[in-house]
């Protein structure tokens, strides 16, 4: 038997077939760390069923492999971080000799408090967010259940939009999947309402996108449409004001032509007399 351990601190023994099985204890203190991975709450129990008086036991490194199951190394590296984590100090008792392993209460305890104090803490946190969200979830919700129990009309502008997005596909792919246009105008419909776009400037934007080479094949719904809506518009009015610039430019260009070609008119029409030219007759 090592030195140390006390016979009424033995693992709980229960009879199972004919079989004693016995058991380690682990202080909750312990076993709930989240610092501290298997092995070293496994030698944790370990040593804490060899405490003895003062709380303190001196087992050997290869007693230590045989009961918890570990490998030399594997005991050696958990009660370095059993070490480091102040849960047991070790006392080297010289060459050859078994080292001294003491509970380190007052350490385990106050860890155990700091880890509760900062798991409530981050609790209390996620509580708080949670509360602070819950007006605009519950908002939100009850916004788009409305809407659900809505049936948007055909002659409504959501229900006119949708059928023009769906129309202008048609006419370049006839065989189009016809989608569900009560859920394509519930999209127009949060566009219009949630994100503050006009009629007139989305039906702006679905007739630029059906033209465009690109974004013809992209936008082949009212979701798309949703989601792309700022990028479109953007490419849109870009494209619009080098249209409008190429005009300026080429207005300017047929004035300055037509500036030059009346001069050149006007000096063929001078009469020859005027540059002091008499012609005999």
């Amino acid at each position: 038997m090592d030195k140390g351990r006390l016979s009424e601190q033995r693992p709980l023994a229960c009879s199972a077939g004919g079989r004693a099985m016995k058991f380690y204890k682990l202080p909750v203190e312990i076993a709930s760390r989240r610092d501290l991975s298997p092995a070293p709450k496994i030698i944790a129990a370990v040593l804490i069923d060899r405490l003895g008086q003062n709380d303190s036991c001196w087992p050997g490194i290869r007693s230590l492999a045989r009961d918890s199951g570990l490998s030399v190394s594997g005991v050696l590296k958990a009660l370095n971080k059993l070490q480091a984590r102040e849960i047991f100090k070790v006392e080297r008792q010289g060459a050859g000799k078994a080292n001294r392993y003491r509970l380190n209460k007052p350490s385990v305890l106050q860890s155990t408090v700091l880890d509760k104090v900062e798991r409530s803490t981050k609790c209390n946190r996620r509580v708080l967010q949670s509360a602070a969200q819950a007006p605009h979830k519950v908002q939100h919700n009850q916004t788009d259940q409305l809407n659900q129990t809505n049936i948007l009309r055909p002659n409504s502008d959501e229900f006119r939009l949708s059928e023009l997005l769906l129309n202008l596909i048609l006419e370049r792919k006839p065989d189009f999947k016809k989608p569900h246009l009560q859920s394509w105008s519930k999209h127009i419909d949060r566009m219009i309402r949630l994100d503050k776009r006009t009629p007139e400037r989305i039906e702006a934007v679905i007739r630029w996108s059906q033209k465009d080479p690109f974004w013809q094949n992209n936008i082949l719904s009212a979701e798309k449409l949703r989601e792309k809506f700022d990028q479109l518009e953007l490419k849109m009015n870009y494209g619009r004001s080098r249209i409008s610039e190429n005009h300026e430019q080429s207005e300017k260009t047929a004035t300055a032509r037509r500036s030059t070609s009346a001069s050149r008119r006007s000096l063929t029409d001078v009469p020859e007399s005027a540059y002091g030219i008499t012609v005999e007759t």
